[in-house]
């Protein structure tokens, strides 16, 4: 009789617990349903407020830390003039541009426009511009772009001056100095122009070619039309090294020389 009895507590006692065990297994199924419909509708409010939050896709490369847009790839660049730059000649007040569409946006991108510019004089100041922007948006990739249109003396003293004007110091920094020497570009309009970008520039009219022995050819003296600074010619020496294939940079304090303050950000 007890043994019977206890049989029958036993069962009841298995019965309760698996009713209960069951019935917490529905309630949790249960809650992962809503949890997962309430997700779904959330996502679905999301979306239609603001589609372009689903595929979205921003190149960084583009814009700086503020979100503000850059550069994009470069595009083909040309010689506007019919003639460039005399490599022996001396042609006081000669005008000349260079035009392209686009900033480099890598090293290789900016190799490829030296293959293109690199032979002339104002090729090469062309390209010293180019390799500001460039180490404005990628340092690594800037300077070696630098290393490469510059000598090694104007290299050092050139990254030096671009760490400080493209520092941290709000006051002093000017890390759009590059668009400052674009044609059209001014400190009202924040420097900012209209692809196609220009470079205007002239023959030095105050200094003949000079020789030299140290560099190994013939050092050219051009000067930058821009508006970004009070005067507006901004000075630059190039010199083609015996046995070399491209112009190079050996002398241009007046291009990273503090220009004046953009008055809209750039």
């Amino acid at each position: 009789m007890k043994s019977t009895l206890l049989k029958s507590i036993t069962v009841a006692i298995v019965t309760i617990v698996t009713i209960v065990v069951a019935s917490a297994t529905i309630s949790t199924q249960a809650q992962r349903r809503s949890y997962s419909q309430n997700k779904n509708n959330q996502t679905s409010r999301v979306n239609k407020r603001n589609p372009s939050k689903k595929i979205q896709n921003i190149d960084m490369r583009n814009h700086d830390n503020e979100g503000k847009v850059k550069c994009k790839s470069s595009g083909k660049a040309s010689n506007s003039s019919s003639n460039t730059v005399s490599p022996t000649a001396w042609e006081p007040n000669k005008e000349v541009a260079v035009s392209f569409n686009q900033f480099p946006a890598s090293l290789a991108e900016w190799k490829r426009m030296q293959e293109q510019l690199g032979g002339t004089p104002e090729g090469a100041v062309a390209l010293q511009v180019m390799a500001f922007e460039l180490y404005r948006n990628n340092r690594a990739d800037g300077e070696e772009a630098l290393r490469m249109n510059n000598t090694a003396t104007n290299y050092n003293s050139t990254i030096e001056r671009l760490r400080e004007i493209m520092g941290n110091d709000k006051y002093y920094a000017r890390p759009y100095i590059a668009w400052a020497m674009l044609d059209g570009a001014t400190p009202e309009n924040g420097y900012k122009v209209a692809p196609p970008y220009s470079i205007k520039m002239k023959v030095d009219p105050n200094k003949k070619y000079q020789e030299s022995q140290m560099l190994h050819g013939t050092v050219i003296y051009l000067l930058i039309d821009s508006r970004g600074w009070d005067t507006n010619w901004r000075g630059v020496e190039v010199v083609k090294p015996e046995g070399g294939k491209y112009y190079v940079v050996c002398n241009c304090p007046a291009m990273y020389t503090q220009c004046k303050e953009a008055k809209t950000s750039n």
